[in-house]
């Protein structure tokens, strides 16, 4: 969404005159401090929609924000409101900015029932560097925020700021008046907005150029949470970060083993010897493709780590590939939590009486912020993930009663290694955008047969589940 709004920014721009756009979002809140607004929709007025605008300020007539107005705020959608002002440095807020913006926000609050907020974001002209701010519901003071690539942070240290109120544009005269509202035709572009090809990929990525450089850009900013870094995890990082994915934190509290060498990429006897903690396995694979530029942060510990648990909230992608349900459940816990999308990846091998074998690979990604989840999708099994949580002694009563095998899971590297690959192209098509998940997806791969089966979301929904259901 940000590459298309800002390229459709840049297209309405002549002679670095200033120029606005708005996100309509609902809010999230992560922490006491931390704040996510989710866009569903943006809207750039093109320069029909302008009453004045030059390099010094702009107005937009009173037809476009009744349009604003009634197709978006009175379905309770919290507004963002990006504008520009000319230069290349960070831009600072104006007098201007805080009247007008005052004055916005006074007449939200006094026009619509629910609580909307208006959160203000001022960029330089190249809509590189930004500042943010959010106004309270009276429109009488706002608060600063640092900006970090999906969230906002509270400053602790400095509190609300007042503003003198003044008169500026006269909304109300736009609500109350009976006007015609340009057609969609008039306000915005129909064409398809390609992304933004800015500058060139590096040599290592050349045989990728074919899906645009912004999805290179794109892939390098991301930061990836890797929770399990053994025979499918280990693998999914080496192909992912050869794809160009830089930023890891990467979580797993075991070391290197014997039976670890049969599917680890580049594992060694002498990591072994040395009880090598996993993550420090993983990280090597990454800092092997990248010499520099490469952020990874390795976190030798269990899931539910308040450490770990503050990364994941951080990132912008959970990947879990664990070979228990108490983590897989933490994680999914974590990721509705946060509303981060979550990949999960797993395997499973039997034999069948007559000795031939049956071969799973699994990737599933349920949808963002509920509607069903890894337990809806029999993923999690509540009762095992409780045994796996319970003290040691429990565990090994359950385990002598036969609730629990205690016998690792049978695995192989090639098939490890569809599990990794096929996440890795799906995750490019989220990245990319030419794979919708807004419904959730659940891939199954059967060999000896070669298939591949495609679950039915729809049959997932479970409105009553614990986890991810309406009532939640």
């Amino acid at each position: 969404m940000w590459q298309q709004f800002r390229q459709m920014m840049l297209n309405t721009q002549t002679a670095g005159e200033e120029i606005i756009g708005f996100f309509f979002c609902k809010h999230h809140q992560i922490s006491e401090t931390q704040l996510r607004y989710f866009p569903k929709t943006w809207v750039v007025p093109t320069q029909s929609c302008y009453e004045h605008q030059s390099t010094t300020g702009l107005v937009l007539k009173q037809e476009f924000h009744l349009y604003l107005l009634q197709t978006y705020l009175e379905n309770g959608f919290d507004i963002v409101h990006i504008h520009t002002h000319p230069g290349f440095d960070t831009p600072c807020f104006s007098a201007v900015d805080d009247r007008y913006e005052s004055e916005y926000a006074q007449f939200i609050a006094n026009n619509f029932d629910s609580q909307l907020q208006l959160i203000s974001g001022i960029f330089n002209e190249s809509l590189q560097k930004p500042n943010f701010r959010i106004w309270n519901q009276l429109g009488s003071s706002f608060e600063e925020v640092d900006f970090y690539h999906s969230w906002f942070e509270r400053r602790q240290e400095a509190g609300g700021r007042g503003q003198k109120v003044v008169e500026t544009l006269s909304y109300s005269q736009a609500v109350d008046g009976d006007l015609t509202l340009p057609t969609n035709k008039e306000l915005f572009s129909e064409t398809e907005m390609k992304l933004e090809q800015t500058g060139s990929s590096d040599a290592m990525f050349a045989r990728q150029e074919i899906f645009g450089n912004a999805l290179q850009e794109k892939l390098n900013e991301l930061t990836v949470t890797l929770i399990g870094c053994g025979g499918i995890g280990s693998v999914f990082a080496e192909v992912l970060g050869r794809l160009g994915v830089k930023n890891w934190v990467l979580i797993d509290h075991d070391c290197i083993e014997t039976t670890n060498l049969n599917r680890m990429p580049g594992a060694t006897w002498e990591m072994v010897d040395q009880q090598l903690p996993k993550v420090e396995y993983v990280k090597q694979l990454i800092q092997q493709i990248y010499h520099t530029n490469a952020t990874v942060k390795t976190i030798p510990t269990t899931i539910e780590n308040e450490l770990a648990t503050q990364e994941i909230g951080a990132s912008d992608l959970i990947v879990v590939a664990t070979d228990n349900h108490y983590s897989r459940q933490v994680a999914q816990e974590l990721a509705l939590k946060y509303m981060r999308p979550l990949v999960c990846l797993g395997t499973h091998i039997d034999i069948k009486s007559n000795g031939v074998p049956r071969m799973y690979c699994r990737t599933t990604i349920p949808p963002l912020g509920g509607g069903w989840c890894l337990m809806c999708g029999n993923i999690i099994n509540p009762q095992m993930a409780a045994l796996e949580s319970a003290p040691r002694e429990i565990e090994q009563v359950a385990q002598d009663a036969g609730y629990m095998e205690g016998i690792d899971a049978p695995a192989v590297y090639w098939l490890n290694s569809i599990c990794a690959s096929t996440a890795v192209g799906i995750i490019q098509g989220m990245v990319s955008g030419f794979l919708d998940i807004d419904a959730g997806l659940d891939w199954i791969y059967k060999f000896p047969e070669s298939k591949w089966y495609k679950t039915d979301t729809d049959y997932l929904v479970n409105t009553d589940c614990y986890f991810c259901g309406a009532e939640v």
